[in-house]
């Protein structure tokens, strides 16, 4: 008995006998091997118990009063079909041995019981049981594990490596749980320079410090997340945009009175910060909100705008780009041709080739309307590689000079010198009839690798202007080492230079430096015979405005 007591020890069975004699016999030998052992004398009792409590073993009687074993078992197995059963049964119920394998019964138990029978067949049931207890607690302990290494992993998703903060995935993960919020976007000041400036290492060690300070400051109700390198969010569900924005300068007055020290370095930065509210796209308003601050400067606290000049470009974009790559594909850029005129002979000199967009229709947009969006979606090379090839065609039968509007995006991808190459053999044109205008920036600001481009192209024979002289960053230094051949003074300045002293001062400035450094001066925007007499007057060489034209679709070869 003892292999039994140590495999039954710890079950609780319930037993039903309506027999009171043999109940109390088996009572005591149950005792002696289970760890509790309840009693009912027919099925309704049984039943009733077995609806209170769980039990490893259910040992039942067939033939008792009010509900016998079989229909007994049939209710239990509605409740627990995994349930252990085993039934008591006389020699000669072979009728009532055929229903309880119908409902399910583990093992039999012919009365009158014999000791070894008892035992042969609860010695079973208990491996049994032993064996699926295994089974349940190797998959419970499954579980455990998986649910684990899943929350581990979850953990490693939802979170930056480096700081230790939420990161961009646990942010769009909460905005989706809570709608309203108010979120407060901040960006490191500078933070290229100053990982430049004190080693990649230190900038770990600045993000790491900055995400201390950032949680520090945070109150119930709010998370922080680190979206890139420089950028970090804190989204707040209980303060209003209001009090976002006072903890916003809060945060600002704490920067003035901190710095991080790293060695023997004291290390100041500020933050650039942006705020936004709503349910809907506030990551997207909060960096709206941010481009607009930047735009102002370093140290600034910005409000999203649906006005904003940012916002208006943004939906500006979603609404060109479809257009403008269609456009781009069937090849709508159609160059229009501004006459120059030369103020000397009063006649036609060369022509400006101006882009526009000409629809099926016959409508005709002009680049005012779609050159931005074109600059932001990098689609400006496409368009200019189109006006080189539709120009170049325009002038392969005539002798006119012609200028084309060149980016700093076509000298970046580093295509151009090629490809006007390859336009001039095949249209049989000169490189000396062709004038690359520049926008002022490139002159001023550009990068090396533009002024060696442009000056390899004067090389080949190219002529060089600068556009839109005196608008933007005037670099007079850069302008002379450029060896430009025209400067083309700003409309902005010629269309004001007849009532506008501080214009005519300008444009004889630039005047006077053009011819310094050997170079022609166009004026543009002459719209009338007073400023085309005063242009004159100066000695600029070139005028070009609707006094005299406005742009064609055809070359002038009359």
């Amino acid at each position: 008995m003892y292999d039994l007591q140590e495999k039954t020890k710890n079950f609780h069975i319930l037993y039903v006998e309506d027999d009171e004699t043999s109940r109390e016999q088996l009572q005591e030998i149950f005792e002696l091997l289970f760890a509790s052992v309840d009693i009912a004398a027919d099925g309704i009792e049984g039943l009733e118990k077995y609806k209170q409590k769980s039990y490893d073993i259910v040992i039942t009687d067939i033939n008792m009063p009010r509900m016998d074993g079989l229909e007994f078992i049939e209710h239990i197995r509605e409740i627990n079909e995994s349930q252990k059963v085993i039934i008591l049964s006389a020699h000669n119920d072979s009728q009532n041995l055929l229903k309880a394998i119908d409902v399910g019964v583990d093992r039999f138990l012919i009365k009158p019981l014999k000791m070894e029978q008892l035992k042969y067949i609860l010695l079973k049931v208990a491996k049994e049981i032993h064996a699926t207890k295994l089974v349940d607690n190797y998959y419970q302990e499954l579980e455990k594990e998986v649910e684990y290494k899943t929350e581990q992993l979850r953990h490693q998703v939802i979170t930056d490596d480096l700081t230790g903060a939420l990161n961009r995935i646990a942010l769009l993960e909460d905005s989706k749980k809570v709608q309203k919020r108010v979120v407060l976007l901040l960006n490191i000041d500078n933070f290229d320079s100053l990982n430049v400036t004190y080693g990649y290492d230190n900038g770990d060690v600045i993000l790491q410090e900055v995400t201390r300070f950032l949680q520090k400051r945070l109150d119930e109700g709010e998370s922080l997340y680190r979206l890139c390198a420089d950028e970090f969010v804190i989204v707040s569900y209980t303060k209003t945009l209001k009090q976002m924005s006072e903890f916003a300068k809060k945060i600002q007055e704490d920067m003035l009175h901190y710095s991080l020290k790293i060695d023997d370095f004291h290390i100041k930065f500020t933050f650039t910060m942006a705020l936004a509210q709503g349910e809907e796209c506030l990551l997207k308003h909060a960096h709206i909100a941010l481009k607009d601050a930047h735009k102002i400067g370093r140290n600034q606290i910005a409000f999203y705008d649906e006005n904003s000049q940012t916002e208006r470009l943004q939906l500006k974009i979603q609404q060109y780009m479809p257009t403008l790559t269609k456009v781009i594909e069937k090849e709508h850029i159609t160059p229009y041709f501004q006459a120059i005129i030369n103020n000397e002979t009063n006649e036609i000199e060369k022509y400006e080739c101006l882009a526009r967009i000409v629809h099926e229709d016959g409508s005709v947009q002009t680049p005012f309307e779609f050159l931005d969006v074109a600059e932001l979606t990098g689609m400006l090379p496409s368009i200019t590689r189109i006006m080189i090839d539709k120009s170049f065609k325009a002038f392969a039968n005539n002798e006119y000079e012609f200028s084309i509007n060149i980016s700093e995006h076509d000298l970046n991808d580093g295509y151009l010198r090629a490809y006007l190459q390859e336009k001039l053999k095949e249209y049989g044109i000169d490189a000396s009839r062709v004038v690359i205008e520049v926008l002022e920036g490139i002159s001023a600001i550009g990068a090396q690798a533009s002024l060696e481009q442009l000056l390899a192209l004067k090389e080949d024979g190219f002529s060089i202007a600068i556009d839109d002289f005196g608008v933007q960053n005037s670099n007079f230094e850069r302008v002379n080492a450029m060896q430009v051949d025209y400067i083309k003074i700003d409309g902005s300045f010629i269309k004001n230079i007849a009532s506008n002293p501080k214009s005519f001062s300008v444009a004889k400035t630039i005047n006077d430096f053009s011819k310094s450094i050997g170079a022609k001066v166009v004026a543009e925007f002459v719209h009338s015979k007073e400023v085309q007499d005063i242009v004159r007057a100066l000695g600029i060489e070139y005028s070009q405005g609707y006094y005299f034209s406005e742009p064609k679709a055809d070359v002038d070869v009359t």
